[in-house]
């Protein structure tokens, strides 16, 4: 370190944080979070049709004003523009992939949440 040239140590530097993702791990997050997704809209409209109350704020009142379908338009759109983008710059940005990961995590704790609101 002492004595090296300041392009050497900002090139070590700007090296050391990207780490490639495999394919593998690519298509386990991005099938994660798909399914992930694809549950809690099961789940929701399960609950839903049980009489059961939306606990998002937002989702409850487009509910409330244009019905369950139109959630689940904005839900389909929504995901689709982040995979989309998760493709796109996935190539050139590993810790997307660890967000859309932390994203199908959250969601599949919603989902386990649903099951228990619909099992009790």
């Amino acid at each position: 370190m002492i004595g090296e040239a300041p392009a050497a140590v900002a090139r070590r530097v700007r090296g050391s944080g990207k780490k490639d993702v495999s394919s593998r791990r690519k298509a386990f997050i991005l099938v994660g979070f798909c399914t992930a997704q694809l549950l809690d809209v099961t789940t929701t409209h399960i609950g839903l049709s049980q009489g059961r109350q939306e606990l998002n704020g937002v989702a409850a009142w487009i509910i409330a004003h244009n019905g369950e379908l139109a959630v689940y338009a904005i839900k389909l759109s929504l995901v689709a523009a982040l995979v989309t983008f998760l493709l796109a710059y996935g190539r050139r940005r590993a810790g997307i992939w660890n967000a859309f990961l932390i994203a199908a995590w959250i969601t599949t704790f919603a989902v386990v949440n649903n099951l228990y609101r619909i099992l009790t």
